[in-house]
């Protein structure tokens, strides 16, 4: 999970050894390339991306008996995890599409579940046609861009990403107005922190590069962007559990959140029923 990087042509990415995948031709981020093994480009970004796919198995695996909407909302993170890793691992162009594509995809299925939350169909099937219909807009522009007009394929996804972001965030604020149950909203409480702490460790990492490989008393990196990856992947998958809920309520389900072995919140409701 990534946003683009200046450092695709600085002097960071061409002074690094060249390993398997050869120069990188997409965005090349903070660490070290190569430092740790031949066969893979930064390492403990292609590492933490794996918490993508574990929390979106969990989520789908918990929530398997819900409404498709939501097994596609975990599936997509899983998706986007699998991109990431395949990214990371060779800092080649095309499998930064593989990273930021589903990562479009993956904000809109979530914006669809906010927006048709109601236990009536808001809109018509124009509704999710619509959204379809943007999504593949988008994503043929960042293709058809491709890496010699990078800023072009940057400002593209950077905005059509951060529109839906922010829709599905109004959706967040506004739900949390409406809640009573002081449980859920610890919830609400400990995912906008997780937000903000793993946006600031994204800040950092792509802001202030030069002081991360030069930290006082010789310390090492210590890898911020592989930190934003775990804080985005429990994130997105709090984000997708709380839309969830607000669902089920609206549904008149009467949801509960339940615990996995005492870390990993779920949604259980007592009739539940897939369409």
């Amino acid at each position: 999970m990534i946003t683009s990087s200046p450092y695709a042509n600085s002097s960071l990415a061409t002074s690094t050894p060249l390993g398997f995948w050869g120069p990188p031709t997409a965005s090349d981020w903070c660490e070290n390339n190569y430092d740790v093994t031949h066969y893979i480009a930064e390492f403990f970004n292609s590492l933490s991306s794996f918490s993508m796919i574990l929390v979106g198995l969990a989520g789908v695996y918990l929530h398997f008996k819900f409404e498709k909407r939501f097994l596609l909302t975990f599936g997509s993170i899983v998706v986007v995890g699998i991109g990431s890793i395949a990214f990371h691992g060779t800092l080649l162009y095309p499998l930064q599409m593989l990273d930021e594509v589903p990562m479009v995809y993956s904000v809109l299925t979530a914006a669809y579940c906010c927006v048709e939350d109601r236990s009536y169909r808001r809109f018509g099937a124009w509704f999710p046609v619509s959204i379809a219909l943007y999504g593949l807009f988008t994503t043929l522009v960042m293709l058809l861009a491709g890496p010699e007009n990078h800023m072009l394929e940057f400002v593209v996804f950077q905005s059509s990403f951060i529109f839906v972001i922010l829709v599905v965030f109004s959706h967040i604020i506004k739900s949390y107005a409406d809640l009573k149950a002081e449980s859920i909203r610890r919830l609400y409480h400990y995912t906008a922190i997780g937000a903000l702490v793993s946006y600031g460790c994204w800040n950092v990492d792509f802001r202030l590069c030069h002081t991360m490989h030069n930290m006082p008393l010789g310390l090492w990196n210590p890898q911020l962007h592989a930190a934003w990856h775990v804080g985005a992947s429990a994130t997105s998958y709090m984000i997708t559990l709380l839309i969830c809920y607000h669902r089920q309520e609206n549904l008149g389900r009467h949801p509960m959140v339940a615990w996995k072995a005492g870390f990993l919140p779920y949604v259980v409701v007592q009739h539940q029923k897939a369409t």
